[in-house]
């Protein structure tokens, strides 16, 4: 696969997270709890990749993957847990503003690992997609409210452990069928969320009353893409350049809001999207050849 085609699916990976918030919102107001939305999310997704995985995966299962795929499988489980944690203690626009700190932790994650200073490029890219998440996110005209601790740390781990997501997602098991490590890693994290959110809707009843459609679509758009695309794009891109393009979820959040659920969307969010999207771009500029363009010449025809 070629890099832009990874590029793409990791930019699809993340749009589809803001697709997930639009069915999350809409389940919500169906009367269904978080709880529920996100038990639902891993073990339907955990299913749907199984599947998928059973008809396009050449390569089998071993139960030596289950082991190593422990880490990537324990930190997606627990950004779910904490990011629903944070929005149950703050504004959705709090809790979604310190969850987007994964953007710089992860870039330090893949500076620490590689033992290199991330490049000017990427460190302008981390301020502008900062500053564009606040705006973007309401924030810069709610104001920051009372936030309790508990909320704050919640928020944070969920930003922290998304970015192990995408770390571990580069290194470990690399170069393992893509089906079949999606299969594995969201079916994992389903078994380890069911020990802190029981299931309860499986039996309950809850399924037949709606729940279904809702868990397959919060599956598909909450587990099965994203994490395919991750699985897929991330070892071929490198972790801080992935973790950049994943904040491609924000501006696909905003778009949906207002033109989908008919949100109202200030001008300073508009200026918040165009900022991230702009940050997101920055690493792919060729900034040598735009700044030194004659020396770009003579050593090409050197």
């Amino acid at each position: 696969m070629t890099y832009w085609k990874s590029v793409l699916l990791v930019l699809l990976g993340a749009c589809s997270y803001g697709v997930l918030s639009l069915f999350m919102k809409l389940s919500f107001q169906a009367g269904f709890t978080p709880y529920e939305m996100s038990s639902s999310q891993l073990i339907l997704g955990g299913l749907i990749m199984s599947i998928m995985a059973l008809f396009f995966s050449k390569q089998r299962f071993q139960w030596k993957y289950v082991q190593k795929l422990i880490p990537v499988s324990l930190m997606m489980a627990s950004s779910s847990f904490f990011y629903h944690q944070a929005v149950s203690q703050m504004s959705a626009s709090l809790a979604i503003v310190f969850f987007f700190q994964f953007t710089w932790i992860g870039v330090l994650l893949e500076s620490v690992a590689q033992r290199k200073w991330p490049s000017p490029a990427k460190w302008v890219s981390i301020v502008m997609l900062g500053i564009g998440t606040v705006f973007a996110s309401g924030l810069g005209e709610s104001g920051w409210q009372t936030i309790s601790l508990t909320g704050l740390a919640c928020g944070l781990l969920s930003g922290a452990t998304f970015a192990f997501v995408i770390f571990f997602s580069g290194r470990i098991l690399a170069d393992m069928n893509p089906y079949l490590r999606s299969a594995i890693s969201i079916s994992l994290a389903s078994v380890m969320i069911s020990i802190v959110y029981p299931p309860a809707f499986l039996i309950n009843g809850r399924l037949l009353e709606g729940l279904l459609p809702f868990g397959l679509l919060v599956a598909l758009f909450g587990s099965v893409i994203p994490i395919f695309c991750l699985s897929v794009g991330v070892p071929r891109i490198g972790n801080g350049l992935a973790t950049i393009l994943s904040a491609a979820e924000l501006p696909a959040v905003v778009l949906l809001s207002s033109f989908v659920l008919r949100e109202s969307v200030s001008l300073s969010q508009w200026g918040g999207v165009l900022m991230i999207l702009a940050a997101i771009g920055m690493p792919q500029i060729k900034w040598k050849q735009i700044l030194m363009p004659a020396q770009t010449v003579q050593k090409n025809s050197a």
